[in-house]
């Protein structure tokens, strides 16, 4: 069989992080560009915090090249390092916490993170639910603007990490949206989606190999 890799997303999939962060990156967003931020329906549902600062530049007629990318890149996080730890209106999906218990102490399954969030903030958001310890690799937000290639820079870094090269059948890829699904079986990978706090029959339409409601339901992976 070989070792595993079990690669998992964070928002909607081992966290919901309530409003903190929308709201943060708008007000950062604002604050550097003097525009208001209206984001667009669904902007959040699978993509790189890269790719949401450049389309909102795009979408306000702003080049990136002039600075503000990373001006609100740098805000964005020291205002997450401030306010997300005492955010009260997020919860860990159902089971997380045993699930990856569990699969720690098997030595022939590695874990590591797919996640649209910057590297900063993505432990600001798992070390808030005590879940940053189980998560020593992954690819984050400046790895990749999109989530085809944001997948395989997972894979290479956990590959590197752990010293281990993962065959695609071997390796199981856990989000919440269509694009996690979408990403895992572009490169033959599993997928596994959690449908907690999206709508189950959307993501049962993009056909993942196995759909739950939360990570008590899932016994035999």
């Amino acid at each position: 069989m070989g070792p595993k890799l079990y690669l998992f997303d964070i928002d909607g999939t081992l966290i919901h992080a309530g409003k903190t962060p929308s709201r943060v990156f708008a007000e950062s967003i604002e604050m550097v560009t003097g525009i208001p931020v209206v984001f667009p329906k669904g902007i959040f549902l699978g993509r790189t915090d890269t790719f949401i600062i450049r389309e909102m530049l795009r979408l306000s007629d702003l080049p990136p090249a002039d600075g503000y990318y990373e001006r609100i890149r740098e805000l964005f996080i020291q205002r997450m390092k401030d306010e997300f730890p005492r955010s009260t209106d997020g919860f860990i999906i159902p089971g997380v916490l045993d699930y990856l218990e569990n699969i720690s102490r098997n030595p022939q399954i590695k874990i590591g993170l797919v996640t649209g969030n910057f590297h900063t903030t993505a432990y600001i958001k798992l070390d808030r639910y005590g879940l940053a310890s189980y998560f020593p690799t992954g690819g984050f937000g400046e790895d990749a603007e999109e989530r085809n290639e944001l997948v395989i820079q997972a894979v290479k870094k956990a590959s590197s990490h752990f010293q281990t090269n993962f065959t695609p059948e071997n390796i199981t890829v856990f989000g919440d949206t269509r694009r996690d699904i979408e990403s895992a079986r572009y490169h033959g990978f599993n997928s596994v989606a959690i449908s907690r706090v999206r709508d189950k029959h959307e993501l049962a339409a993009a056909q993942p190999d196995i759909l739950i409601d939360n990570f008590f339901e899932l016994k035999d992976l």
